[in-house]
Order: C-alpha cells, then sequence, then structure tokens
C-alpha cells in the first residue's frame, strides 16, 4: 500500500489502542440494538410517529455513556472518554428537545 493511501485511510479511520472490550459491554450494546430494531419497526408500523423515536435516541445517549464508562474503566485514552460523554451529551439534549 502506498503512503498517500495510508495517509488518507488514516484521516478516516482511527486505530484503537485497546480493541478487545469486555463481555457484559458487549452483551449490554447487543441487548441496546436489538431494542431500538423493535423500536424501528414499531415507528414504522405506526406511521412514523416521532414521539417513539425520541427512544432511540435516548438509546444512543446511554451506548455513549457505557462506551465512555468502558473507556474509563480500562483507563484508555482520556480523550476518547471525554468524547464519548460528549456525544452521550449532544443525544440527551437532542432527546430533551425533541
Amino acid at each position: 500500500m502506498s503512503n498517500k493511501l495510508k495517509y488518507v485511510m488514516g484521516l478516516f479511520f482511527e486505530k484503537r489502542e485497546s480493541t478487545k472490550r469486555t463481555k457484559p459491554f458487549i452483551l449490554i450494546s447487543y441487548l441496546m440494538r436489538i431494542l431500538m430494531g423493535f423500536i424501528l419497526i414499531l415507528v414504522i408500523i405506526n406511521d412514523f410517529n416521532f414521539n417513539i423515536i425520541k427512544y432511540i435516541i435516548l438509546l444512543l445517549g446511554i451506548g455513549s455513556i457505557i462506551d465512555g464508562f468502558e473507556s474509563f474503566l480500562k483507563k484508555e485514552n482520556k480523550r476518547q472518554m471525554l468524547l464519548d460523554f460528549g456525544i452521550a451529551f449532544m443525544w440527551f439534549v437532542v432527546f430533551l428537545i425533541s
């Protein structure tokens, strides 16, 4: 692979320092994704009711907090942890506004 291609790929894809996740966090993540899928099916059945979509936004915020908490427990990069909590704050603000 050429150096230019590696540079461009490095701009879009970030290497994680620790890719191994613990089983409880993986299980919680999968359960939240399944729950978001069920909520999305409910939204489609109920003619795209935006009040139900709010709960998907809430689950996205909770998922970001869980990711931040996991990076805190693993003592990963502090920047990554703060980024996860910042994204969670953004999701909660969108949830409260909608």
